[in-house]
């Protein structure tokens, strides 16, 4: 059975997110009285234009909260389904593995969203969970974009590549750089972390590997700086 989705938001840019995207989800606003300003009034005329009953809380300081229903994570399954319906478009999609501070995954979900990933797939057993932390790095980008938890991402990749999608990992041992490669058509990039990187197995799996820097004393980013540039670069290839 998969995992719920944790149910508490706290911040502007995550509960306007849900409002505008799925209101529906929201069980609960909680409103900090504290605030009395053009920022906390717009929330709240967005909450009544959507029907959302807020409540004023003493408790908080200056974030709002909610409470939204639990939610099943979208499978390997939904990923299935999901890409049939996308067979005539062209795709951008990002994978993270070992991925293990919550902050790295909830800003590498924010970059995914202002790029407009397609998909975003997560390997659930090697990276960090989708918590309230995350959720709030995100601002709220993980109520945006279509987020993925697989279990087994080495079968996965071999779904993508039947789909004739290029499996790209980034490695600092890479001898090609990033803007090299070509992203123009079905592209599923590879981040892992800072530290170790992806996966061996992961890596075996990747149809090529790519590297950000070519400088010998100083070669690592932050996995979600990295990976606004890879998205970037992704974007730039598509636009010529």
């Amino acid at each position: 059975m998969n995992k719920k989705i944790d149910n508490k938001r706290v911040g502007f840019h995550s509960i306007e997110s849900i409002i505008k995207n799925s209101p529906h989800k929201i069980k609960k606003l909680f409103i900090p009285q504290s605030r009395d300003d053009k920022r906390i009034n717009n929330l709240i005329g967005l909450a009544k234009k959507n029907g959302i009953k807020y409540q004023v809380s003493k408790k908080l300081k200056q974030e709002p909260e909610a409470e939204i229903t639990n939610e099943n994570n979208l499978s390997f399954q939904d990923l299935k389904i999901f890409l049939e319906e996308k067979n005539n478009k062209k795709l951008n999609i990002l994978i993270l593995d070992n991925i293990i501070d919550p902050r790295n995954l909830g800003a590498c979900i924010r970059s995914a969203a202002v790029a407009d990933v397609d998909a975003l797939i997560i390997n659930k057993h090697h990276c960090a969970p989708l918590n309230d932390v995350a959720h709030s790095v995100s601002s709220g980008g993980a109520e945006y974009v279509r987020i993925f938890f697989v279990s087994n991402l080495v079968n996965c990749i071999k779904y993508l590549k039947d789909l004739n999608i290029s499996i790209f990992g980034l490695s600092e041992h890479s001898k090609t750089d990033y803007d090299q490669a070509d992203f123009t058509e079905n592209t599923a990039v590879i981040m892992g972390s800072e530290e170790d990187g992806i996966r061996k197995k992961t890596q075996e799996s990747c149809d090529s590997m790519i590297r950000l820097s070519n400088n010998k004393n100083f070669k690592s980013f932050n996995v979600s700086v990295a990976t606004g540039i890879i998205l970037s670069e992704i974007a730039r290839q598509r636009k010529c």
